[in-house]
C-alpha cells in the first residue's frame, strides 16, 4: 500500500492524552485543555480590573472528543483546501469559530474595543516568548 497513507493512519490511531494550546479569539486570550480520558475544554483568561496581577482561567465551554473522522470532518477538510489529505484528525478540537460562539454567547459579554485587542495581542505575545 501507500507509505504515507500507512503512516497516517498509525499517527492518528493514537488518541492525544494531553493537549494545552493558547490562542487569541474575539480579542481574548483563550486555552484549550484536554486530559485523558476527558472532554476537550475551553478556558477563558479573565484578569482583575482592580488587581492586574490577579489572573484567573474561566471554563466556557466544552466539546467532547471525536475518535473517528465523520463524514462532516472529511468534507471540511475537503472544503478547506486539503484535498491531498495533508490535515491530520484533530479528535474533533474545538474550532475557532466554535471558541468564538463560547465567547460571544456567555451572558453579559461586551465586544473588545481596538486598544483593548491590541493590549491582549499585546499580553498574549509577551507571555509566548
Amino acid at each position: 500500500g501507500n507509505k504515507r497513507e500507512e503512516k497516517v493512519m498509525f499517527v492518528e490511531g493514537f488518541e492525544p492524552t494531553f493537549h494545552c494550546s493558547n490562542i487569541m479569539v474575539e480579542g481574548d486570550i483563550v486555552r484549550i485543555l484536554r486530559t485523558y480520558p476527558g472532554p476537550w475544554r475551553v478556558y477563558l483568561r479573565e484578569v482583575d480590573a482592580e488587581d492586574e496581577t490577579s489572573i484567573d482561567w474561566v471554563q466556557i465551554g466544552s466539546k467532547d472528543l471525536m475518535m473517528s473522522k465523520t463524514s462532516e470532518w472529511e468534507e471540511a477538510t475537503r472544503e478547506g483546501g486539503d484535498n491531498d489529505g495533508g490535515k491530520l484528525f484533530d479528535y474533533g478540537i474545538p474550532s475557532y469559530d466554535e471558541i468564538g460562539k463560547m465567547i460571544t454567547s456567555r451572558e453579559g459579554y461586551v465586544p473588545k474595543s481596538l486598544s483593548e485587542r491590541a493590549a491582549a495581542a499585546f499580553t498574549f505575545i509577551k507571555d509566548t516568548l
